[in-house]
């Protein structure tokens, strides 16, 4: 079974092979990260109800996916900082519900030219609805650069406040030989 971003996407989406192979994919790929925090109390408690890292630059990051029928688990180390999400598709919205310790997103990804864009449709903190009006906008794409490699840009900001959090960088198979679809 496709991964949730697959099934809400139109069917047929063309995509650029690494972006395709990423959610398609068991196992664990690593790369290198850049991550850059808001600033302020409330968008700290913020991020630390979604167990996001810390800032930093050229930060070792892996990826572990696995799957339990349709619910597919990321693993996320960025040095060290785990975090955990399900992702699951929720049929009703044709979105992506992603549990994220105390955030339930609810993600609309979208084809662009380069590969896909991924919106925040919407957001329950502690099972709380959040109004429309203070739902994070999220600049969020995934790409092939032209090494091959699979490429994420993860960002998002609050109206008033300003960025959340911003992370970049790049995936690739991992070294030992873990990948595998």
């Amino acid at each position: 079974m496709d991964d949730p971003f697959l099934q809400a996407l139109a069917p047929g989406a063309d995509l650029p092979e690494a972006v395709y192979a990423l959610h398609r994919f068991q196992g664990r790929l690593q790369g290198r990260c850049r991550i850059e925090r808001g600033r302020g109390w409330l968008i700290a408690a913020l991020l630390w109800l979604g167990w996001f890292p810390s800032s930093g630059r050229d930060v070792p990051v892996s990826l572990t996916i696995t799957r339990d029928h349709g619910t597919w688990v990321w693993v996320r180390d960025f040095g060290g900082h785990v975090t955990r999400s399900a992702l699951t598709f929720d049929a009703e919205s044709g979105t992506v519900r992603e549990q994220l310790g105390a955030l339930t997103l609810w993600l609309s990804p979208r084809r662009i030219e380069e590969g896909i864009a991924i919106d925040i449709s919407r957001l329950a903190v502690g099972g709380l609805p959040c109004p429309r009006w203070l739902l994070p906008r999220s600049t969020t794409t995934e790409r092939q650069d032209s090494d091959g490699r699979f490429c994420f840009d993860v960002a998002a900001a609050l109206p008033f406040l300003g960025r959340l959090i911003r992370y970049r960088g790049w995936l690739q198979p991992a070294k030992d030989g873990t990948y595998g679809f």
